[in-house]
């Protein structure tokens, strides 16, 4: 019986819905409903009644609830413990950026703090904001930052800054035309450029869209749109950039509209609720959030700095 089963139950049980837990699980209902099946063929139980409404634990279900929710909790302790003691002897760290957030945002200031304190060992990753969530619940990150839409119920969350949405658009396009900000809604039906699904900035437009009820036609779905803008000849679609990936736009022919977004949207500095900080996670982060409020929002990004290299999970282009 493998652990991630164990923890689709727990989860399973708690939420007694089959899309919420696998929200949480950040996997998908039917990978989730495939885990229970196996479970309850290798027990012989039924363990959960399912209906429209969601699924019913069953009376043996209530029974072994206990002890897969020690057996689970004893596994996140034991890993706790584990990374603790990595860190302690090594005095390593792991910080993380989610896809997408270093091409708004230059990751060097991470790299200065290294030099600033070189017996502290930061390992630089970068993963999906899903599997960032999970890492750091499960402890396998100390910190990472991530995007707006997040639940603080889940990690802890310190904004770091608020941001704006922009749309680039050649100047051939209706929307190129005017000054005033754009209401969101008003991008109904329009071509997209943008991210993967991976990615976070095309995480929040997914999220906004979800959120407003407008539908937009993912025309290129890249990892760097930015090439698509600064090569565009001809009005193809709109492209979302933030206030720092706008640095970075050196095509003449494209214009920048400001659009006004439904919820306000924050890049987030993220830890694991239940982290008791060392001195250095402390200091980690009290020199990032010093930085963002010491650093003009232009300057976070350096519009001429060649991309860092990082640690990487897989990634889908």
């Amino acid at each position: 019986m493998q652990l991630k089963v164990i923890e689709s139950f727990v989860y399973l049980f708690q939420e007694r819905n089959i899309s919420k837990a696998s929200e949480k699980l950040y996997i998908s209902q039917q990978g989730l409903s495939r885990q229970i099946q196996a479970l309850e063929s290798e027990l012989g139980v039924v363990l959960f009644n399912r209906s429209n409404s969601g699924v019913e634990p069953t009376a043996v279900c209530k029974l072994l609830y206990s002890h897969y929710k020690k057996m689970y909790d004893e596994y996140l302790c034991t890993m706790s413990t584990l990374n603790d003691y990595k860190k302690k002897i090594s005095n390593s760290y792991s910080v993380a950026f989610a896809y997408g957030v270093t091409n708004s945002l230059s990751s060097d200031f991470m790299f200065d703090y290294q030099k600033q304190h070189p017996k502290v060992n930061l390992e630089i990753e970068e993963w999906s904001q899903a599997t960032c969530i999970q890492k750091l619940i499960k402890g396998e990150l100390d910190a990472a930052f991530l995007v707006t839409p997040l639940d603080n119920k889940l990690i802890k969350c310190t904004s770091l800054i608020e941001g704006e949405m922009n749309i680039a658009v050649h100047k051939s396009h209706p929307l190129a035309v005017g000054n005033a900000p754009i209401d969101f809604k008003c991008l109904d039906g329009e071509n997209l450029i943008t991210g993967v699904p991976e990615n976070a900035v095309r995480g929040i437009m997914d999220y906004f869209c979800l959120k407003t009820g407008i539908h937009l036609r993912v025309l290129i779905s890249s990892s760097n749109n930015l090439n698509f803008i600064n090569s565009m000849t001809e009005s193809i679609g709109i492209a979302p950039v933030t206030q720092t990936m706008a640095a970075k736009i050196t095509n003449p022919e494209i214009v920048l509209r400001k659009v006004i977004i439904p919820e306000r949207a924050f890049l987030y500095y993220c830890t694991p609720h239940n982290d008791e900080k060392c001195k250095d996670l402390a200091d980690i982060q009290r020199y990032v959030v010093n930085y963002f409020q010491n650093t003009p929002v232009e300057n976070l990004l350096k519009p001429n700095s060649a991309p860092i290299p990082l640690n990487r999970g897989p990634v889908c282009i």
